[in-house]
């Protein structure tokens, strides 16, 4: 890294809370129905009219936002993307990143004691906006997940704390043989309801009350377990593990989606590195893995003979397959 590389990325966070604080505002939703101008756009968000105008001056500059015979407006390019309606929308994952923010804004103290800054509780809002943006996020991938494994052989997945249960609806939109189930634990389940009632497939969708970490998953032929185990240590991998096992079948598929280290050296790659840290600030002992790390321990609960994907730059995949007749 040069001097002129580490100032770019120490100035980093200036664009990103710009785009973030006017999200979160909502600027960009109300921007999508019609421009306005700044002075509008003030009254009807509550804002500070001077405020405001600097933020836009900022917004456009950036690109984020147009000047349209002088009425603020969402480019075209980027209309679905700050659309809550749409299906391409990145609102929630937005919200999300905000409080992801405020988190990270204290990692001082977090390198001062080795744990997470204490929470408030976490009100309806900002769980239907973290349940919401992992949808928004899993929604980019789902496609090229399914492309690397094939589930026209087996009859039942289940996708272990599947939140919106974006992943499964995509599996069951490529598999017309598949039915499944979301497990995940009760205040997330009727979020869930909901984000799959619209969607054709969810016919063929059910959802299960539980915890991963204390109990056995419902009986299945495949295990989804994406985006859970950053969450935990190795005690709390390995009791999901050991859950995960106790549904899956023998000759059944536990399929491990996560931003994972490139080895146990912890040699990147960068995003996976960042990503460890959001963990750091937001979690008691929630880390990344390395592939090899958690093939032993799911391999210690009788899965084996992996397989591994990258699905792509951040985002790895392995396929074990549970022992046992």
């Amino acid at each position: 890294m040069t001097p002129q590389e580490l100032e770019r990325v120490v100035g980093g966070f200036q664009p990103s809370i710009v785009i973030l604080a006017a999200n979160h505002a909502g600027v960009f939703t109300t921007l999508v129905g019609s421009p306005m101008a700044p002075d509008a756009l003030a009254a009807r968000l509550g804002l500070d009219a001077r405020a405001l105008a600097t933020l836009a001056d900022a917004l456009v500059c950036l690109g984020a936002l147009e000047r349209r015979d002088g009425l603020l407006a969402v480019p075209e390019a980027l209309r679905a993307t700050f659309d809550p309606a749409s299906s391409t929308s990145m609102d929630s994952a937005f919200t999300h990143q905000w409080h992801v923010l405020q988190r990270w804004a204290r990692l001082d103290a977090v390198l001062e004691t080795g744990r997470p800054l204490p929470r408030g509780r976490q009100d309806d809002e900002q769980l239907r906006a973290f349940i919401l943006a992992m949808a928004d996020m899993a929604r980019r991938g789902a496609w090229t997940l399914w492309d690397n494994v094939d589930l026209g052989a087996f009859g039942h997945l289940v996708d272990v704390g599947g939140g919106p249960g974006e992943l499964t609806l995509a599996a069951l939109e490529r598999f017309p043989n598949l039915t499944a189930t979301v497990f995940d634990l009760p205040d997330v389940l009727p979020i869930a309801r909901g984000y799959a009632a619209g969607r054709a497939v969810g016919r063929r969708l059910d959802f299960k009350v539980g915890d991963a970490l204390k109990s056995r998953i419902p009986p299945c032929d495949v295990a989804l377990v994406s985006s859970l185990l950053h969450s935990y240590g190795p005690d709390g991998v390995a009791k999901i593990a050991r859950n995960v096992a106790a549904g899956v079948r023998p000759g059944g598929l536990v399929l491990i989606r996560e931003f994972m280290w490139d080895d146990e050296a912890h040699s990147g790659p960068p995003t996976t590195a960042l990503f460890a840290v959001n963990m750091l600030s937001g979690t008691p002992d929630g880390q990344c893995w390395a592939p090899s790390e958690l093939e032993r321990i799911f391999g210690g609960a009788g899965f084996g003979d992996w397989g591994s994907h990258r699905l792509d730059a951040r985002t790895s995949l392995l396929v074990g397959v549970r022992a046992g007749r």
